[in-house]
């Protein structure tokens, strides 16, 4: 039994012995493969620093220079020739996308031919800072508002005028000085006579863009029933925003006085006369306009009679201010930028304006390409039940491979515990 004993302890050395063999082997091994995978990161960065710190940079340097030289053929002439002239029409391209959808959202109002529109957007487009696609803009906000072809033709330039005045956005220029000219019974022919008025007040008074639409809309229908003009009510909102009455406050103020003093028949300057003139005039303007109209007629009264005249007189005077004024804010650096591009968008439609070739060219190809996407996806749907029963096989037989291979090593595992 001793003997016995002595031959198991020897086996289970010799073992031993054999498994450390083997595991210092596997070591080896790995320092081995460590070694030689780190050799090749260090091979392959150094391919990679190579390519980025020399091969490329002088190969860019060998393409410059055999860019200057095709320049300087005949051949890399007309390439360049050819590269600048795409970029022509490319630009061309994208200017008349934009003038065809600004033309087309134009007539889903009017319904009508655009021609003589489209042509005047197109010239006041390249002779003014806004483009002809703004110009485009600005009439479809006048017919939004009413105006017909003609009259659309005759507010348009001096509408931009306006806007580019007292610098605001072509909608809300084209919304006031369109309700201005409509609640003073006017024509469009009138249009420029109104936007230099209003334009002028801005820089003879306190008035701006804003107190003036607060205040005129209010008061425009009271004026025109009272026979008084827009340049003498623009006046009258123009001293009482100097004196601090300013916005609805002053339209509605001065619509109440004016409601009062014709109510008993006298004229605002005979009114204004007698405040002036009267001992206790708080009272007078009192009596005569009413408690909210009275406070406008005292503080008109103020101001004097000169004052007010003065400034009537300016804005009956006032022809061409707001292209004047719109010059002067132009006159800048900026604004050269503006009539640049201006006149940069004019050029390119006159080479393509959405009629021509080019668009002809891009709405076939964008047919196309709809088309053949269409049919594609049609082709997908069509075949989708395939599709999803060759994904479904792929899936399967992924899964069925992972279980497989899960198995293999829960009977590995297996038998190392065992062992």
């Amino acid at each position: 039994m001793g003997v016995q004993k002595q031959e198991i302890i020897v086996n289970v050395t010799t073992n031993t012995k054999k498994a450390q063999a083997n595991v210092g082997k596997l070591n080896k091994d790995l320092k081995e493969t460590g070694k030689a995978g780190k050799a090749a990161g260090t091979g392959l960065a150094t391919s990679f620093g190579i390519f980025g710190g020399t091969v490329i940079p002088a190969l860019i340097a060998q393409l410059q220079v055999l860019k200057t030289q095709l320049i300087s053929t005949g051949v890399g002439a007309i390439v360049v020739a050819v590269g600048a002239l795409a970029t022509v029409f490319i630009a061309a391209a994208k200017a008349s996308i934009e003038f065809e959808e600004k033309s087309a959202g134009l007539k889903a109002i009017l319904d009508e031919d655009l021609e003589a529109l489209t042509q005047q957007a197109k010239e006041l487009g390249s002779t003014t800072a806004f483009t002809a696609s703004q110009v485009l803009e600005l009439q479809t906000n006048l017919a939004k508002i009413g105006f017909t072809t003609d009259d659309i033709l005759n507010a348009t330039a001096a509408t931009l005028d306006f806007a580019g005045a007292l610098d605001v956005d072509l909608g809300s220029a084209a919304e006031f000085a369109g309700s201005v000219v409509s609640s003073f019974g006017l024509t469009t022919k009138e249009t420029q006579r109104v936007v230099d008025a209003l334009a002028l007040s801005t820089s003879k008074s306190a008035l701006d863009f804003s107190l003036l639409r607060e205040s005129i809309k209010t008061v425009a229908p009271v004026a025109r029933a009272v026979n008084m003009t827009v340049e003498e009510t623009t006046a009258l909102l123009g001293i009482l925003a100097d004196n601090g009455i300013k916005g609805s406050r002053a339209g509605t103020g001065l619509s109440a006085a004016l409601i009062e003093l014709n109510k008993k028949g006298i004229p605002l300057n005979e009114a204004l006369k007698n405040v002036s003139e009267s001992t206790n005039g708080l009272n007078t303007a009192m009596d005569l306009a009413g408690k909210q109209g009275g406070k406008v007629l005292l503080n008109l009264a103020g101001s004097g009679p000169e004052k007010i005249q003065a400034l009537t007189d300016a804005l009956n005077d006032a022809d061409g201010s707001a292209k004047q004024l719109a010059e002067m804010k132009l006159d800048n650096v900026k604004g050269d930028v503006k009539k640049l591009s201006s006149a940069w968008e004019g050029l390119m439609l006159q080479i393509e304006d959405g009629d021509g070739i080019l668009n002809t060219l891009m709405r076939g190809t964008l047919f196309l390409i709809t088309n053949a996407i269409s049919s594609f996806t049609f082709a997908l749907q069509f075949l989708s039940f395939s599709a999803k029963e060759v994904w479904n096989d792929i899936k399967l037989n992924t899964e069925s491979g992972a279980a497989f291979t899960k198995g293999l090593f829960f009977g590995l595992q297996g038998a190392v515990l065992k062992f």
